[in-house]
């Protein structure tokens, strides 16, 4: 199953979004339903990693990546238990949603091919490779690990087992995409 969404089903997630965003009252928080979030200039991501890289040298991939996976995993279980767990067992409307909500909150684009041997996902640039990309400096490194590891926590969570990924190919490093391939050990 290749999965790749609409302009109107980005908006309506986004739609969503509007609806439900909230600051709360006594502490002043952006919400997303009881959720909080915080909406922030792409250029964050690839800050905190490069900032993580000059302390702890290559292993800020590392632990980027297991930052990410975390959360991944955790809104998997948001996901699971909020209103949207109406279609947590239809992997096609699954993954519809979360290639919605990856774009209407500004990561981008992003295609889902869920083969049930791998899931592939790609991406024409993922925030904070786009945000490299705008400085003209190629990378030995991809710098999306965050993101990386998001997609391997939740991807896992949907399949109930552990997956692994592989980055194939990031745009920090002058590839045309990013390609991220997860699948069993």
């Amino acid at each position: 199953m290749k999965v790749e969404v609409t302009h109107d089903e980005v908006n309506a997630v986004l739609n969503l979004y509007k609806m439900n965003t909230k600051i709360d009252e006594k502490s002043g928080a952006l919400q997303f339903g009881n959720l909080p979030v915080i909406w922030a200039r792409a250029e964050i991501m690839a800050d905190l990693y490069k900032e993580l890289e000059s302390l702890v040298g290559a292993s800020a991939a590392a632990v980027m990546k297991r930052i990410g996976k975390a959360y991944g995993e955790k809104f998997y279980e948001m996901l699971a238990t909020g209103n949207t767990s109406l279609f947590i067992d239809d992997k096609e409307k699954l993954y519809k949603y979360i290639c919605s909500e990856t774009q209407a909150i500004g990561w981008g684009k992003i295609v889902i091919d869920d083969d049930d041997d791998e899931i592939t996902l790609t991406s024409p640039g993922f925030a904070a490779g786009r945000c490299q990309q705008l400085t003209g400096e190629v990378r030995d490194t991809a710098i999306d690990s965050y993101f990386f590891g998001y997609f391997e926590g939740f991807f896992s969570k949907v399949r109930g087992e552990k997956l692994v990924g592989e980055e194939m190919e990031c745009v920090s490093k002058g590839d045309d995409q990013c390609k991220l391939v997860f699948r069993k050990p």
